[in-house]
């Protein structure tokens, strides 16, 4: 498994008012691509602890960008703190060539859907910084920073380096929060809504 550094933040501010703040420090959109995820769990897997079901998760991908498709089975993997931020974390990766028939497959192995995710994302870069921009399910708007740049020249060496990014740009961000878990707000809204 690879592990990774990264932090995620939510904004408090509307899509285009972000990007104003973005384009007035120096950043260039350089990319545009949608993230399709459908979060897998096993049965006997779900639980209270919304933490611990999506650690127990497999995710079907479908990232489409212009000119191509991409479908991925995968496995995120994190630990956290006593205040829940992330410690360490990582993730495996294996293409594949359908999803309806990946879903059926982990469906005969006693999975069920517990969420989709839909991202519309968007790379913004300077020369020494990056961070990508998820508007997730049409509601939710985030800033994802990891350690590995592929635009900017530069590695992010800790956490400290990223959350400088979001601070000297003056971003405007939700309880100053740097490790926004998407998966778990969107898992408690929709359980929440099931409830109503």
């Amino acid at each position: 498994m690879n592990y990774e550094r990264e932090i995620t933040v939510e904004v408090c501010v509307d899509l285009s008012s972000l990007i104003k703040i973005l384009e007035e420090n120096g950043f260039e959109l350089k990319e545009v691509y949608d993230l399709n995820d459908i979060y897998l769990i096993n049965k006997n897997d779900k639980e209270d602890d919304y933490l611990s079901m999506l650690n127990k998760c497999v995710l079907i991908r479908d990232i489409i960008e212009e000119d191509k498709e991409t479908k991925l089975l995968t496995y995120k993997y994190k630990e956290y703190n006593e205040n829940k931020e992330i410690t360490k974390q990582g993730k495996v990766k294996v293409k594949i060539d359908d999803i309806n028939n990946s879903k059926l497959l982990f469906e005969k192995l006693g999975f069920e859907e517990l969420i989709r995710i839909n991202d519309h994302m968007l790379v913004y870069a300077t020369d020494k910084d990056e961070l990508v921009i998820q508007n997730v399910n049409g509601k939710h708007i985030y800033i994802e920073l990891e350690d590995k740049c592929n635009y900017a020249n530069r590695f992010y060496n800790s956490i400290d380096e990223m959350k400088k990014v979001i601070t000297d740009n003056n971003i405007p961000i939700k309880n100053n929060d740097f490790f926004v878990k998407k998966a778990e707000i969107e898992l408690q809204e929709t359980y929440n809504k099931v409830g109503e």
